[in-house]
């Protein structure tokens, strides 16, 4: 679906103002908004909002890093990195991207449309960071630091509160993907015992080194003690 000029920037910066944001430059706005898929349909020989989506990736990174340093600069270094890790997360970026409902201004080519696009968790969340990026290129560190926090600031004192882990699995791969860009892998050593008291016996892998071993009852378990092993192995978290 194509949007007229006029029409789309109205609608965009309405959108901004109610987010606190006055536009100054309204066109990187549009940018961070503009998935590649709706770019190749314009031919607009453009990747769309990817390049702001990476600058936003390290902006909201600093920026949350910076605050914990600033408010809880006492905490270990792997504890900080851990709450670091689940906040900048496609999971937290994808609630904040329905809280500021950024699925209503995305602009998607009509197959991606067709595909539900509007309701993909990795479209919605990088579109975020695009958007965060943006922010800093208009308006500066200042104003990107004060409209991050205004979004994050309670997700980091909740976390702050609750900090268990339930998924060690999907915490370790976002975790190394973000430090490592890697994958972990798992493999299960051996199991023993009888049927009704089997013990699983799984290690995780990045760049086929070990860095994590675990046991369990289940294989699925063995790889949960696994990826929890491997967390504070590499991060020192104590969990």
């Amino acid at each position: 679906m194509s949007y007229s000029g006029e029409i789309l920037e109205g609608r965009v910066r309405s959108w901004l103002k109610g987010l606190g944001i006055i536009a100054g430059n309204l066109n990187v706005y549009i940018k961070s908004l503009t998935h590649r898929s709706y770019a190749n349909q314009e031919n607009m020989h453009s990747r769309g909002n990817e390049q702001l989506e990476f600058l936003g990736d390290s902006v909201l990174s600093f920026i949350i890093t910076s605050y914990l340093y600033e408010k809880y600069g006492s905490f270990p270094e792997g504890r900080m990195a851990r709450i670091r890790a689940d906040l900048v997360s496609k999971r937290t970026l994808l609630d904040i991207a329905k809280e500021v409902k950024i699925n209503d201004q995305i602009l998607l080519s009509e197959n991606e449309e067709s595909c539900k696009g509007r309701k993909k968790a990795s479209i919605l969340a990088d579109s975020l960071e695009a958007l965060i990026g943006a922010i800093y290129i208009d308006k500066g560190i200042e104003d990107a630091y004060n409209w991050v926090l205004g979004r994050f600031k309670k997700k980091i004192e909740d976390y702050i509160k609750t900090p268990g882990i339930i998924d060690y699995k999907t915490y370790l791969q976002e975790t190394v993907q973000a430090s490592y860009s890697k994958l972990a892998k798992y493999r299960l050593i051996k199991s023993e015992g009888p049927d009704h008291d089997k013990k699983f016996y799984s290690v995780v892998l990045i760049d086929d080194k070990i860095v994590g071993r675990g046991v369990g009852g289940s294989r699925k378990s063995s790889e949960q003690d696994a990826a929890k092993d491997s967390l504070n192995n590499l991060y020192n978290l104590n969990l």
